[in-house]
């Protein structure tokens, strides 16, 4: 398994590998958490979605059982039914990972062979339509990061300079829509980027890349404010709480079996 290694401006060694799905950050050998993933168990959609997934397909049971289908009938329809939709979802993810790479690989200046499968194609064309009449100067991309005083990491996209000299943290999402957790994730990337490196974000915004052909690709601007860091350190601390429980839940079962 691949581990991305850098120092930071404070000496930490900072191990990222991306392909893990627990452990994906060490520093200086001690494993640390994500900014996603304690975001994530907050924000996360995962519950409504698997709800909202669940619901017509228990309907659907529902009426082929009202419609007199057989018990095994019912069962292969309903199960090839479900790794469909698991497809969907996984395909779903690779396209939002693949277009990262493609972002990244453009805006470094790197030679891009341009996807040939949709909604990629569509997407890769008007992400790079819309950088190039941007002019930003790239400063840093897909860097690693830890803050100490947060006591956490996480992996940016990019740092740029406009025309003006203005420095901006930006943030690539291929979702429907802009959410709540995206600035609170942002603010949280501009406090690693400044603990963990010598650039000073002066500007933070999301950029949409969407997958829907009518739709355009859109930039939304965040005003730096303090409640947006707070919130992620409310979210950490509920983290905290939640893992206190969890262990002391497994300690009562242990002493109660015993």
């Amino acid at each position: 398994m691949s581990v991305i290694t850098r120092e930071d401006k404070n000496n930490n060694i900072i191990e990222f590998s991306p392909l893990d799905k627990r452990y994906r950050y060490k520093v200086n050998g001690e494993t640390k958490r994500g900014v996603t993933t304690l975001i994530g168990a907050r924000f996360g959609k995962a519950p409504l979605m698997n709800w909202a997934k669940d619901l017509p397909i228990r309907a659907l049971q529902w009426q082929l059982e009202n419609e007199g289908k057989s018990k095994d009938y019912i069962f292969n329809f309903i199960d090839s039914l479900k790794k469909k939709v698991d497809e969907l979802e996984i395909k779903d993810a690779t396209t939002g990972t693949l277009m990262h790479s493609y972002c990244e690989d453009y805006i470094n200046g790197k030679k891009v062979v341009p996807p040939t499968t949709e909604p990629l194609i569509t997407m890769y064309g008007k992400f790079t339509k819309w950088w190039d009449s941007k002019d930003y100067k790239v400063l840093a991309t897909e860097q690693t990061c830890y803050s100490k005083d947060l006591d956490v990491c996480g992996t940016f996209d990019v740092v740029v300079k406009n025309k003006k000299g203005k420095v901006l943290l930006l943030d690539f999402k291929t979702s429907k829509d802009f959410y709540p957790d995206m600035p609170i994730q942002i603010h949280t990337y501009k406090k690693l980027v400044e603990d963990s490196t010598d650039l000073k974000v002066e500007f933070l915004a999301v950029i949409n890349i969407p997958k829907e052909p009518v739709k355009d690709v859109e930039m939304r601007i965040f005003q730096i404010k303090p409640k947006y860091l707070k919130c992620f350190k409310a979210c950490k601390y509920l983290n905290s709480l939640e893992e206190d429980f969890k262990q002391r839940n497994l300690e009562y079962n242990k002493q109660r079996s015993n």
